[in-house]
């Protein structure tokens, strides 16, 4: 049998993954038992053996007494890869307790209203291992947020979700519950944490538990407190704080034996790209990719659901940068080892909710709105009065784009800027985006139109989009007579990328510039 390749050794940065041929330039002698606790396979979270030598070459193998004999690559081989299908993660499920009796509330994550309305049965039903069952008519959902239902207060180690097999990749048929060695909450929202999960020194956790050791137990890195006390027949359940005081043995391997792996750098994703809504479990967006960061002190392996590609960067920091091509309305995005640690929803559709808040108000002496964009007037009073929501920047350059003055302007202060002149750029920036821009400049009606038909034209072109390439975000400066196209040519550079027949018509448009714009700097 070939040697166990996901192991892990102990050190004093927490769990490293180790190769049988780095253990045994570590312990060049004898048999390494299963009982030392040094080595972990780290796709079950059991402890595992490192063998002699003496009858073929040294590797890692599990024990034939193992509680737990289904670990994937005891099941599969050494060369198991970890995969899912859809309903292979959790649902949220959390605890409400206080100092007398507990209960959970299981969490159903929202679905599309067409999908939902879709379904013959108007209703869901949750069971636990007991076959108690709770019944929730749809009408009990919310439609734009996680729906919280009660559960009961006897803890099941499953439950089980009855719906349409439509809604499976939403709602999973079967849920993890209450391990019986101990169930691990977060400490702030109560939400049990999965299998494998991470633990951050530090942080409180809430331990739910029926045995009664841990009240005579002495840590010295662990910090625990007995919170709630509840009866269930003849058993009797204990809720205690549990805290990881620092990054030991002693406390990486208390956690070790509840299903979760101390760190100090916990698994997370992170959307970066592109302007989105963000809720538990859902990123709504309206783009072909979607680029997120992956944080955390392992070798976390990112698995999407239906399949879709995925390009991967190492940062010079910690994590990995992926992008993510979407090839659905709805995308599951996870990350994790045998198990899924996190995951979330990505769902394309149009933003609404997106439009940009008025963050700047200009005006004229006499409290008319000026414009941004090419202005063939000057305001009345020859002045502009500018009052932002945020903290920036006012730029004021000539005809040449020049910096002439740069003037602070405070959040919610007004600002007046005076003696306005033909040939003036003025803009107004919030860290490096420009907000508002208008180019005082005496001009005929077709500069204007040029302007508009240019930008309209780029607006209009759909389909595939690409990564802007360094030599059109180069040229924003030359559309100097074309203050609205200048300024969705600067957020699409933001953002990075544009639709491919914008980036040719573009590209051609400047090639034939210095002839169509003698204003062009």
């Amino acid at each position: 049998m070939a040697s166990l390749n996901h192991v892990c050794m102990w050190s004093e940065h927490g769990w490293i993954r180790i190769s049988a041929e780095e253990a045994a330039r570590i312990h060049p002698r004898g048999t390494v038992s299963v009982h030392s606790g040094l080595f972990m396979c780290e796709l079950c979270g059991q402890y595992v053996t490192l063998t002699s030598g003496e009858t073929r070459t040294r590797h890692f193998r599990h024990s034939a007494h193992e509680a737990d004999k289904n670990c994937p690559e005891r099941t599969f081989g050494s060369y198991y890869i970890p995969t899912y299908k859809a309903g292979d993660h959790e649902l949220p499920l959390r605890i409400v307790f206080d100092r007398k009796t507990f209960s959970f509330e299981l969490g159903l994550l929202y679905i599309p209203k067409e999908v939902l309305d879709s379904q013959p049965a108007r209703k869901v039903t949750i069971y636990d291992e007991k076959r108690r069952k709770f019944v929730y008519s749809f009408e009990r959902l919310n439609t734009d947020s996680i729906t919280y239902v009660s559960i009961g207060d006897d803890p099941s180690t499953e439950y089980y979700i009855s719906a349409s097999r439509e809604l499976t990749p939403y709602w999973p048929e079967k849920i993890k519950g209450i391990d019986n060695r101990g169930a691990v909450f977060d400490g702030q929202t109560g939400k049990l944490l999965s299998t494998d999960a991470d633990v951050k020194i530090g942080s409180k956790y809430l331990l739910l538990t029926d045995k009664n050791t841990l009240e005579h137990s002495k840590f010295r890195s662990i910090e625990l407190n007995k919170v709630s006390e509840k009866r269930n027949g003849w058993t009797i359940w204990r809720i205690y704080e549990v805290e990881a005081k620092e990054l030991s043995e002693e406390a990486a391997k208390f956690f070790l034996n509840l299903h979760c792996r101390l760190t100090d750098v916990p698994i997370k994703l992170t959307p970066l790209w592109p302007i989105h809504i963000e809720t538990p479990y859902v990123i709504k967006h309206d783009q072909n990719a979607m680029i997120m960061h992956v944080s955390g002190n392992r070798n976390a392996i990112p698995m999407t659901f239906p399949k879709a590609g995925i390009i991967e960067q190492n940062c010079s920091t910690e994590g990995k940068v992926l992008k993510i091509f979407c090839n659905g309305r709805q995308q599951l995005i996870s990350a994790g080892n045998a198990n899924v640690l996190q995951y979330v929803y990505l769902w394309r559709e149009r933003l609404a909710e997106t439009k940009e808040s008025v963050s700047v108000i200009v005006t004229d002496e006499s409290g008319s709105i000026v414009p941004d964009g090419l202005q063939i007037s000057l305001p009345e009073g020859k002045l502009l009065i500018i009052e932002t929501l945020y903290d920036g920047h006012v730029i004021m350059r000539n005809r040449d784009q020049a910096i002439i003055n740069k003037i602070p302007v405070s959040a919610k202060e007004r600002l007046t800027i005076s003696d306005l002149k033909f040939g003036l750029i003025v803009e107004v920036l919030q860290g490096l985006d420009t907000i508002w821009q208008a180019v005082f400049e005496k001009a005929g009606k077709d500069e204007i139109i040029e302007d508009e038909r240019l930008y309209s034209i780029l607006t209009s072109f759909k389909g595939n989009e690409i990564e802007i390439s360094h030599s059109i975000a180069g040229l924003v400066d030359r559309l100097g007579n074309y203050p609205r196209t200048k300024r969705w040519l600067r957020e699409r550079t933001r953002y990075g990328i544009m639709p491919e027949k914008s980036m040719k018509y573009l590209r051609r448009f400047l090639s034939e510039l210095p002839r169509k714009s003698k204003g062009a700097s």
